[in-house]
């Protein structure tokens, strides 16, 4: 997609696109009267989406209106044809819109009379990039660019002008409840920046961690006294004659404006304080409150403009931040501010873990993982950062490498400035959100000490496991898996640069030999193993002794055998000596029987001879 920069045109932030649908008669027909027709030929302006909110817990909602900003007005778009199909991929406070021939003005809205507007240009630090091809793509670069943009939003100083607004009668008022809000100047402004309660200025502080910062506008003297009060404490009053025979709300807030910029002399309100609120007489529109996408301005029904819950939530759309889901209801996750609003004051919460990480308030005690990859570690409250404890995370991000959704794990501490929160209090939370800009978060999953939740991102398995949580330590102690995780594997042995000139440790000592034996063993000697020859002769031969019979003088242990017949043949004593028997092996050696012993055969007789009698020779 190819841009070529024509312009320069201020913006605040990109943001992701809504759902759509036609607001126009879910908030009621604003009346036609209030201006006459005018054709409008090629005007270029701003695109602009806001959210209607309906009271908390209400079924329907939330409701989108698709507008332009012209120099004359804001102005809802309607008629286009195709079910707001146009809008799909624009960004509100980003894009430019061309309106063209054809189309008329009435009120406060303008009637395309069935052709939708045209995408003309989308608006990066302050550069104004018109389409040559494709108006819907960001390249690396320009979404980089955006996503800075969201981050200076949520950052810094920035004034705030809050407006009683008065309708002064002249006209038919039938739709209001009554023709001025139900609270007077000064309690609008304790209701918004007194520092003794819990509103806009003092939550936002909190919230952040002073990183978000927002004050009074300046004051400002009038110079229309009778229809508009001079600027003090951050307030102002303005009358207004509008038609309000029936919703008139694009009508009274455009009418609002210009009497803001004839009175103080400027070309927009937006000159007077960074962020607007307009606080509307109760009846001028259907719902509590709406605000403009990356935009300064936001609208009120009556006494929501004092409710804290309200206050934070308009101003999150101004920021870029949208709603908080869970299930099919796109407000239902009550766990931070982007969910259902609340009819009270002092309401103390935050955001819930996708919208922290996207505020971009609580850098350094942050953490990512990505396929394959696990957090073990404590998780801690955001209402903790900044104390000291930087491995414990306020936000752990799971990102899938091949989209822009990831799951967002962080443990809502419910004590100090979080202490309301209407959901998962003092629980680990799971919630789902696709991209970095506008786009609503999904809560998942809530546990409290051995919870588990098992998610799929992308392809893959995420494995959210809860240890014991400890609230006095305020730490919940977490294994985040994401994919297969196989171990770590054995670290290679380190080798040094240089070797040492000697070795760090001495090999073994040899053993130490004593010089002079002890007496006594200590314990018994081993049996000592067999010597390959006799110390000494054996005292018997094993052969025939003297006056023993023999056949031969081999017979005797003497070698000496007497004459005569055989039979009568004995040892003699005299006779030359035997030679020395044959060293026995070291094995033990097979008996014999000696002379009378039992015998069968030879073999088992010493003498060789087992006679008729079965006795040994």
């Amino acid at each position: 997609m190819k841009f070529s920069v024509v312009s320069s045109l201020s913006i605040t932030a990109a943001l992701m696109g809504l759902s759509l649908c036609n607001a126009s008669s879910l908030r009621g027909k604003e009346d036609d009267t209030a201006a006459h027709h005018r054709i409008l030929q090629n005007k270029v302006g701003r695109f602009l989406k806001a959210d209607i909110q309906y009271e908390n817990k209400q079924a329907r909602g939330p409701e989108v209106i698709l507008s332009i900003e012209l120099e004359d007005g804001i102005f809802e778009v309607e008629n286009t044809g195709d079910n707001g199909r146009w809008a799909k991929d624009l960004e509100s406070g980003i894009d430019s819109i061309e309106i063209g021939q054809g189309a008329t003005k009435s009120g406060g809205k303008i009637n395309m009379g069935g052709t939708p507007p045209v995408p003309r240009g989308r608006n990066v630090s302050d550069r104004n990039l018109v389409e040559e091809e494709d108006s819907q793509a960001r390249s690396p670069e320009q979404q980089r660019m955006l996503d800075e943009l969201h981050r200076q939003l949520a950052v810094g100083n920035k004034s705030v002008l809050a407006v009683r607004v008065v309708h002064d009668g002249s006209t038919p008022s039938a739709a209001l409840g009554r023709l001025d809000p139900s609270y007077s100047l000064a309690q609008l402004a304790i209701d918004v920046f007194d520092e003794g309660n819990t509103n806009l200025v003092t939550q936002y502080r909190r919230c952040s961690h002073d990183k978000l910062n927002f004050g009074r506008a300046g004051t400002r003297e009038t110079n229309n006294p009778t229809r508009v009060t001079s600027i003090a404490n951050g307030v102002v009053e303005v009358k207004v004659s509008t038609d309000c025979s029936g919703t008139c709300d694009g009508v009274m807030r455009n009418d609002v404006n210009v009497a803001l910029q004839n009175a103080f002399g400027v070309s927009s309100p937006n000159q007077l304080a960074d962020y607007v609120m307009q606080c509307h007489p109760p009846g001028s529109f259907g719902g509590i409150a709406y605000a403009y996408i990356n935009y300064w301005l936001s609208i009120y029904n009556d006494n929501w403009c004092r409710y804290t819950s309200t206050q934070l939530h308009e101003v999150g759309h101004n920021l870029g931040l949208a709603h908080s889901g869970e299930g099919t209801a796109q407000y239902a996750d009550q766990s931070g501010f982007m969910g259902y609003s609340y009819s009270q004051f002092n309401q103390q919460m935050c955001f819930n873990n996708a919208k922290n990480w996207q505020l971009g308030w609580f850098s350094g005690e942050v953490a990512s993982i990505g396929l394959n990859d696990n957090f073990i570690g404590n998780l801690k409250g955001q209402v903790n950062y900044g104390n000291g404890d930087t491995t414990s995370k306020v936000v752990v991000k799971v990102d899938d490498p091949n989209s822009q959704e990831a799951f967002y794990v962080g443990f809502n501490h419910g004590i100090s400035h979080n202490i309301n929160t209407a959901e998962g209090k003092n629980q680990v939370t799971v919630q789902t959100y696709t991209g970095s800009g506008y786009s609503q978060s999904t809560l998942l999953s809530k546990m409290g000490s051995g919870g588990t939740f098992t998610g799929v991102l992308g392809s893959s398995t995420v494995t959210v496991t809860v240890g014991t949580i400890n609230l006095t330590t305020g730490l919940a102690p977490v294994e985040i898996t994401y994919g297969s995780v196989s171990p770590p594997p054995t670290p290679a042995p380190t080798v040094s640069e240089s070797p040492t000139n000697k070795p760090t440790l001495l090999p073994t000592p040899a053993p130490t030999v004593s010089e002079s034996p002890t007496n006594k063993p200590t314990t018994a000697e081993p049996t000592p193993a067999p010597t390959q020859a006799p110390t000494s002769a054996p005292t018997a031969c094993g052969l025939a002794q003297v006056d023993e019979s023999c056949t031969v003088s081999t017979d005797c242990c003497s070698n000496s055998c007497s004459g005569g017949k055989p039979a009568n043949r004995v040892c003699l004593a005299n006779g030359p000596t035997a030679p020395s028997p044959t060293p026995p092996s070291p094995s033990p050696p097979t008996s014999c029987g000696q002379k009378n012993a039992s015998c069968s055969n030879n073999t088992e007789c010493c003498s060789g001879n087992c006679k008729r009698n079965g006795r040994c020779a």
